[in-house]
């Protein structure tokens, strides 16, 4: 507060001076100028002796700040560089498990199809075998059918032939000889 109120006095000080001069003279006046001169020379003076340490405190304190902050944006330089390795090194390991779950689902997949394929051929294999089965089965069934057909269509025609030849002569002999033969086997 002090300094606030010499420094004021020091700004008025030149007014101060061309009042008690008497005002506005004619002509060059050269003791209004040495007065002025030595009214600035003592004012720097005094700024200076005033503004000195508040000013290199100012700039120290400035400098001390500048160089914090330069510390740290340093460290924050280091920080940020420390997580980005830390970031680069988590992206390749995720970019390597990535690559692991790749061929992991990718064996699964091939063994997946391959037992597929084998439980389709293994059907398949089923499929025919009782396709074949099926067949045969109602191949002997339909050559049993047939067999017993021909044998009945045999009999008959051979029933028909006999009945078309055997005469009553015949069939009278025929009983005989068939009496006499189980005759002979009693």
């Amino acid at each position: 507060m002090n300094r606030l109120v010499l420094l004021f006095n020091i700004l008025l000080l030149p007014s101060m001076l061309m009042a008690a001069e008497g005002g506005g003279s004619h002509g060059p006046d050269f003791m209004g100028l040495v007065w002025r001169i030595i009214v600035f020379v003592v004012f720097v003076a005094i700024l200076y002796k005033l503004l000195k340490n508040p000013f290199i405190n100012f700039l120290d304190n400035r400098t001390k700040q500048i160089e914090e902050s330069i510390e740290n944006a340093e460290k924050a330089k280091e920080n940020a560089e420390i997580e980005l390795t830390n970031y680069k090194l988590k992206l390749q390991q995720m970019e390597k498990e990535l690559q692991t779950m790749k061929e992991r689902a990718k064996k699964q997949a091939d063994s997946e199809r391959k037992n597929i394929l084998e439980d389709a051929e293994n059907n398949i294999a089923k499929l025919k075998k009782s396709t074949e089965d099926m067949i045969q089965s109602d191949l002997d069934r339909a050559k049993a059918e047939l067999r017993e057909e021909a044998a009945k269509l045999a009999f008959e025609l051979a029933e028909q032939k006999i009945e078309k030849r055997l005469t009553d002569d015949m069939q009278k002999r025929l009983v005989k000889n068939y009496i006499a033969k189980i005759g002979v086997t009693n």
